[in-house]
């Protein structure tokens, strides 16, 4: 990166990563923040132990609670024997909790008091289980306002924010887009065996100003598409997406690549 904003993002993860304390990572969705979590993990005294990580968003409230804590055999339809959840799973490791914001106040009151004690019951258990875990947790939500809308639990907010990273959206460190092309296309020109694309002036130009809402993700799958379609050859504006560039494709199909009867596949 040569964006001052993420040389400042790489600093906070070089304090925080040699201690246990709490970190919550904020930013759009794509920007990065599991990748941030693994660099805290890997170099901090915790990186030969486990790494867990889990989107909070992809369950419901009681598949979250059997996901995170681990059930009792018999505990609900299907449990048909004991089940370990992600927080034994990452004990004297890093349990990342992707997406907090989408939890429901009844999983915050559990997460609040596992965070505080360090122990839990499994569902449908009675016997205390003990870990010892570092908690990276990750948002794209504005949890101060979700806390002020009465949608997130304020003290479980004020235990999450010990060590916040915000993380800018792609189109802010415009700075970093031809490095991370760079080594995208080639990391997937590798990939594929397959060349990398030349990308031409003009192209770029509307590639940096582009707003990028997918942030690094959408970038990425961006350059997947090009190495595919632009192997060897100049990308140039007419293969972009017409939202890059203003002008609307005149025929169906993938920008630069467009399907007619005569075209044979």
């Amino acid at each position: 990166s040569q964006s001052p904003r993420m040389l400042e993002v790489f600093d906070e993860v070089r304090r925080v990563a040699g201690t246990d304390a709490t970190v919550l990572i904020l930013g759009d969705t794509g920007t990065g923040k599991e990748l941030v979590s693994r660099a805290i993990h890997e170099r901090s005294q915790r990186k030969d132990k486990p790494f867990i990580s889990v989107n909070c968003g992809a369950f419901t409230e009681t598949l979250l609670e059997s996901e995170l804590f681990g059930h009792e055999k018999g505990s609900f339809t299907g449990a048909v024997e004991r089940r370990a959840g992600l927080f034994e799973m990452a004990d004297q490791g890093s349990l990342f909790l992707d997406e907090l914001g989408e939890t429901t106040p009844n999983t915050q009151v559990n997460l609040l008091r596992v965070l505080e004690e360090m122990t839990f019951r499994r569902v449908g258990g009675r016997d205390q289980v003990r870990v010892d875990v570092r908690i990276i947790a990750a948002t794209h939500v504005n949890l101060e306002g979700a806390v002020e809308d009465g949608k997130f639990r304020r003290d479980l907010f004020n235990r999450l924010n010990v060590f916040p990273i915000r993380l800018p959206p792609l189109h802010e460190r415009p700075e970093d887009i031809p490095l991370l092309m760079r080594h995208f296309l080639e990391e997937l020109a590798e990939e594929y065996s397959l060349e990398c694309p030349v990308i031409a002036a003009e192209a770029m130009s509307a590639i940096m100003t582009y707003k990028w809402p997918g942030n690094v993700r959408q970038l990425r799958a961006m350059c997947e598409r090009w190495v595919i379609t632009r192997s060897g050859r100049r990308l140039e504006p007419e293969h972009l997406p017409p939202e890059m560039t203003g002008v609307r494709s005149t025929g169906p199909g993938v920008a630069g690549f467009h399907i007619n009867e005569q075209t044979s596949l």
